[in-house]
């Protein structure tokens, strides 16, 4: 790790993904739709992006990293007769899912581009994106997406396994979800999930570590801070090998059931600003009530509504600390966690905002929480 001093800073090793400062960007303003949530933390609120839809609604992008939102409210219209407008733009890092490196997207929506409110709070707005003046795009999309009748998006992504499954799998036509956390070290007593990726194949340990398996049973983290050096983490994390997942299935799952993804906050450290990182970026889930299945369709998803399980939570960890690292990894703590406002009974983020502005939207919040099993 020495031989990267140089490069990586007080960093304990080269990251598995990075993003470059960005040097303005200036090049072609593209139309597309994205899905967000607003998020409370303590002294904070801020705009979680889910997903970002763009090529006329072919392609997807999967946020790596993003930034705190810069909101603006009552901007003045372009006709005498027409009403102002708020506005909202954040920066979201992406990259294809064995990416390096991730490119910078700035992304603006506005009131009147509002699309869905799902049953779990998130958002649909219409938007626009521009990245670096001649830097391609298409190179950074995390996969293939169709437009539903509802006016929401499928994804297409993958579920690995071995060749015997696969048949099984096809003749039932479900698929069944686990109790284990996000590591796949310790079993939930309130929530299963079905797994999938952005990942097409899975070929060798790097794939593995990018959806929280390893075939040594541990993935490394370092902290972001001021130290002279970071502090390491082994985790824990489930065993498994790419001989495991050598069958591949593609499955069309709508954005509205997609869990949300975890975080971790790396707070602002001279010069660099506080951001925002997805926790398993190539990792998507459906939650479930234990035991449910998910049911498909000439491998569209196609679930039964009350099956599914909705937290008004994400884990949130401070990146700053090891136990902070681990959190949204072992999903089985409350203390760093960032609540989900539930725009879905008529709430408009804007308005909701305005309303609500520099005034604490955590104390007194009652919500249920992951519960772990206890070790057998």
């Amino acid at each position: 790790m020495s031989t990267n001093r140089p490069l990586w800073g007080n960093l304990a090793g080269p990251p598995a993904r990075h993003s470059p400062a960005a040097n303005g960007l200036r090049g072609t303003r593209h139309d597309g739709w994205i899905k967000l949530r607003l998020c409370h933390a303590p002294g904070r609120s801020y705009l979680l992006p889910d997903v970002l839809i763009g090529f006329g609604g072919t392609r997807f992008f999967v946020p790596s990293f993003f930034g705190p939102p810069q909101l603006a409210f009552n901007i003045p219209p372009r006709s005498i007769t027409g009403k102002g407008v708020h506005e909202a733009r954040l920066s979201l890092d992406v990259a294809a899912p064995r990416g390096q490196t991730a490119t910078r997207l700035q992304v603006t929506i506005r009131s009147d581009g509002h699309v869905l409110s799902y049953e779990d709070g998130a958002q649909l707005y219409r938007c626009t994106y521009v990245g670096p003046a001649g830097t391609r795009l298409a190179p950074l999309v995390s996969g293939n997406c169709a437009r539903l009748p509802n006016d929401d998006f499928a994804l297409e992504v993958f579920h690995h396994t071995v060749a015997p499954t696969v048949d099984k799998i096809l003749a039932s036509r479900e698929l069944w979800s686990g109790p284990y956390n996000l590591a796949g070290t310790a079993k939930l007593d309130n929530v299963a999930h079905v797994y999938f990726t952005t990942l097409p194949t899975i070929v060798d340990e790097a794939d593995l570590r990018r959806i929280a398996m390893s075939s040594g049973g541990v993935i490394s983290f370092q902290t972001t801070s001021d130290r002279p050096q970071e502090e390491a983490l082994d985790l824990p994390v489930y065993r498994s090998f790419t001989a495991d997942r050598t069958a591949t299935l593609a499955f069309h799952v709508p954005c509205g059931i997609i869990a949300p993804a975890h975080l971790l906050f790396h707070s602002y450290v001279p010069p660099n600003p506080a951001y925002y990182e997805v926790v398993g970026s190539e990792i998507v889930r459906v939650a479930m009530n234990p035991g449910a299945t998910l049911p498909f369709v000439d491998q569209s998803i196609s679930p039964v509504q009350t099956t599914l399980k909705r937290f008004d939570y994400v884990v949130e960890g401070n990146a700053s600390t090891t136990t902070g690292l681990e959190a949204p990894m072992r999903e089985d703590g409350t203390a760093q966690v960032a609540h989900l406002e539930r725009l879905d009974r008529g709430l408009d983020l804007f308005e909701f905002w305005l309303k609500h502005q520099n005034s604490d939207q955590v104390s007194g919040r009652s919500f249920e929480a992951r519960r772990m099993q206890p070790p057998a």
